[in-house]
């Protein structure tokens, strides 16, 4: 019985006695062909779940993206217009 999108899971998982690898288990076909193209190591396969091994330089945990304001999103471009006119960096 195949499972629907909302049934699929991908679970990282990091133990503190080595951070030096992330163990993965995805039954996601999208997140498996993913894994398969950087190259995570496939450790074992039951049924449609893939448990992979992955170092950890290539797991990035980060922030987001940076939120920037109207007004300084507008004074940057006016810093590089006046930048590009007069080659003297405002202050």
């Amino acid at each position: 019985m195949a499972t629907t999108n909302a049934e699929r899971e991908t679970h990282l998982n990091l133990v503190a006695d080595d951070r030096s690898c992330w163990h993965v288990a995805s039954n996601d076909p999208v997140m498996v062909g993913r894994l398969h193209r950087i190259g995570a190591e496939l450790v074992r396969t039951v049924g449609e779940t893939h448990f992979y091994r992955l170092r950890a330089d290539q797991v990035l945990i980060r922030k987001g993206k940076r939120q920037v304001s109207e007004r300084a999103r507008i004074e940057s471009a006016e810093r590089l217009r006046s930048v590009s006119t007069t080659g003297i960096v405002a202050g």
